[in-house]
């Protein structure tokens, strides 16, 4: 009897287990239809509270959740299976998406977020997906642990900086079309005025070419040239390529997160400044070089890069070289 349940079990195993969360029937029949087509084990639960029940009883390799539920938001039920089983993959299927759903979505780390109506092609590729990138992380070999950073809230947009998205889309019907291949030009636009997109831009755009908010930001946050959130009023690059790194770059890294309490990738809280590193500015023969409001500044050492960033906080202009002599 025993050797007849591990036979059972171990061939429950064989197809990944997928939980649909969805409370329009025809719907999750519909998707179970197409999973089981595929050979997929799969079960449904037609409220937030039945399908963490059914996590309590079962392991499930994805979860396909709907955001509205009559019971819990679908929100909290996703941040409760990540919380209890990190590993669990994760796709959202919505009819009211919006930026700051998917935003929170992809915090929790759900690996994607499907506006509906959607094709069944386009959901059987981010399922086969999903399931991949599962498989792959449940066989990796465990990384040692890094230092956890200590967690900076994200600054929020200045009520000026809504009021002036508002003024550029203004501008939007005299200057494009409103088709989804000028969702790019529109973002650069608002960045161009701005120096990063909040939410209610990518909304507005959104509006403008008649295309789901959340396929906005999924071009948003493709493009590594985008920032979405609020930059300072000076841009501080630290190369750390060969070059500068042996020249002390980690050393002027250190001086700023001292002094300007401002660790790469942040804004100071008085959005005075934004730290960021490059691999190389080509620039080699002048290293260390750190690059403040787009003027380079060569042979940098701790003391002159605090001493360039404070003179930029009184708007002088404190050039140490214009030399910029080719790189390896």
């Amino acid at each position: 009897m025993e050797q007849l349940q591990e036979a059972f079990q171990t061939d429950a195993r064989v197809w990944p287990q997928i939980l649909i969360m969805e409370d329009e029937e025809s719907v999750a029949k519909g998707l179970e239809m197409v999973l089981t087509d595929e050979g997929y084990a799969v079960d449904l639960a037609q409220t937030g509270r039945r399908a963490l029940d059914s996590f309590h009883h079962k392991d499930f390799d994805l979860l396909i959740a709907d955001l509205r539920l009559p019971d819990i938001d679908g929100m909290d039920v996703i941040k409760q299976v990540k919380h209890d089983r990190p590993d669990t993959g994760v796709i959202v299927i919505t009819g009211y998406s919006t930026v700051t759903s998917a935003v929170e979505a992809m915090k929790l780390g759900v690996h994607d977020y499907l506006p509906k109506p959607f094709t069944e092609d386009e959901f059987m590729s981010i399922v086969r997906n999903a399931l991949d990138a599962h498989k792959e992380a449940a066989t990796a070999i465990p990384a040692e642990m890094p230092e956890p950073e200590v967690a900076v809230p994200p600054l929020e947009p200045m009520p000026e900086d809504l009021q002036r998205v508002h003024e550029i889309v203004a501008t939007f019907p005299d200057r494009f079309v409103g088709t989804r291949e000028e969702i790019i030009p529109m973002l650069q636009t608002i960045q161009d005025n701005l120096g990063y997109i909040p939410e209610l831009a990518m909304e507005k755009i959104a509006e403008v070419t008649r295309t789901p908010p959340a396929s906005v930001y999924g071009v948003a946050t493709f493009y590594e040239q985008f920032r979405l959130q609020p930059v300072g009023k000076h841009i501080v690059k630290v190369c750390r390529g060969t070059a500068c790194h042996v020249k002390g770059a980690e050393r002027i890294l250190n001086e700023i997160e001292s002094r300007f309490r401002l660790s790469p990738g942040q804004t100071t809280s008085d959005r005075e400044f934004t730290l960021e590193t490059v691999a190389c500015f080509g620039s080699c023969a002048i290293a260390p070089v750190v690059v403040v409001d787009n003027a380079v500044q060569g042979r940098m050492n701790p003391t002159k890069t605090r001493q360039t960033m404070e003179h930029s906080c009184r708007g002088e202009h404190h050039s140490h070289t214009k030399d910029q002599q080719g790189g390896d």
